[in-house]
């Protein structure tokens, strides 16, 4: 199964992470398919740079986001025009 989540690559006390695409089996900080974007929850307002027509794909092709990042997927609008198309997948 694929994922999206993210992949932490900022130093000690000052988090900054990847939205990847990673197999589930793979570490948090292991081996992703492709890099979607950058969260920086540390400036304010937090940095959500994601590419949406790749986010889509993903989700498209079976990717199930995480928590967090299903929640970052719907603050940008990501997640609201994927139930658009396929409105049976937001059950799960």
């Amino acid at each position: 199964m694929v994922k999206i989540r993210l992949r932490r690559i900022g130093t000690k006390g000052r988090p900054f992470y990847r939205v990847v695409v990673a197999k589930s089996t793979a570490g948090r900080n292991g081996a992703f398919v492709e890099t979607l974007g950058q969260y920086d929850p540390v400036v304010k307002p937090a940095l959500i740079n994601i590419n949406e027509e790749r986010a889509l794909y993903w989700l498209n092709e079976g990717a199930q986001p995480t928590e967090t990042t299903a929640y970052l997927l719907n603050k940008v609008g990501i997640l609201p025009r994927f139930f658009e198309g396929r409105p049976s997948a937001k059950k799960n």
